[in-house]
């Protein structure tokens, strides 16, 4: 309903997710972080009447726009950044923080930028390499980890449903585009689509068909191998929504008056125009 949900380009267009995950550091100690990608053109966005006309004549403008930017080496660049919150001030806003519909204000706590993403070649193949894509929020790397945020938690199980059905089977890790890049060690078998052919008889261990191998890598920072982070939990676990998420209104307060008069009025007018 703002400016900001119609932007000029993909390459005008500030990106963040709504989850919050732990950084976890080599001592064990964890902080919450949540991530942006800040466009380095800066941020632009339509007119309601722009987007109209452009979409009547292009209903492919936004990729056209981006494919064609960079085939021309105009490549566009998002920073990364972070938000980080201590462990200590976890409840110190007047918002859960693992509340996904709440935004974490930058004034109280700014965006650290840590590296840059250029977008710097458009694909061979976009069936391949763009269709077979398959994202999932449980696919982390070491060092990172997840928080008790509810929608998250939801969306660590159903997002492997979500590419089992949309890529055929449970191997879709396992296609070109989703294979990791580094050396990659797991029990993993079988299962359509299966691509990579194991010759060790055994999967699982302890075994004694093969000298007790593989075996699980130990979690550590040395071996690389994954460890859940050791959180403390007290309470009653119950399934309800916690209280904490009851407050509705300030954010949409907060948007509202970080918008220009201008903005102002394009808000308004996008609200008459749906409720009419």
């Amino acid at each position: 309903m703002s400016d900001r949900g119609i932007p000029r380009s993909y390459r005008t267009m500030e990106d963040f997710g709504i989850h919050t995950f732990r950084l976890i550091n080599a001592e064990g100690k964890a902080t919450f972080v949540r991530f942006h990608w800040k466009p380095v053109a800066g941020k632009a966005s339509l007119l309601w009447d722009q987007s109209q006309k452009l979409t009547g004549r292009d209903p492919d403008f936004h990729r056209r726009d981006l494919w064609e930017a960079i085939e021309a080496g105009d490549f566009p660049e998002y920073e990364l950044g972070l938000q980080l919150i201590s462990e200590e001030d976890e409840f110190s806003f007047d918002f859960d923080i693992l509340d996904a519909t709440k935004l974490i204000s930058e004034e109280l706590v700014p965006v650290e930028i840590v590296g840059k993403m250029v977008l710097n070649r458009n694909p061979d193949n976009f069936f391949a390499e763009t269709e077979q894509v398959a994202f999932h929020p449980g696919h982390i790397v070491p060092g990172l980890d997840f928080t008790n945020d509810p929608l998250l938690q939801g969306r660590l199980f159903s997002y492997t449903d979500t590419q089992i059905s949309r890529l055929g089977g449970p191997n879709f890790h396992e296609i070109p585009i989703n294979r990791p890049v580094c050396p990659y060690h797991n029990f993993q078998r079988q299962g359509m689509h299966r691509q990579d052919i194991d010759t060790n008889p055994a999967n699982y261990e302890p075994n004694s068909i093969n000298d007790n191998w593989p075996r699980e890598t130990p979690p550590s920072a040395e071996s690389g191998g994954f460890e859940s982070f050791q959180e403390r939990v007290e309470g009653h676990k119950v399934r309800e929504r916690s209280p904490s998420f009851g407050e509705y209104y300030s954010q949409p307060r907060l948007f509202w008056l970080s918008q220009t008069p201008v903005e102002h009025q394009h808000i308004i007018g996008a609200y008459s125009f749906e409720l009419e």
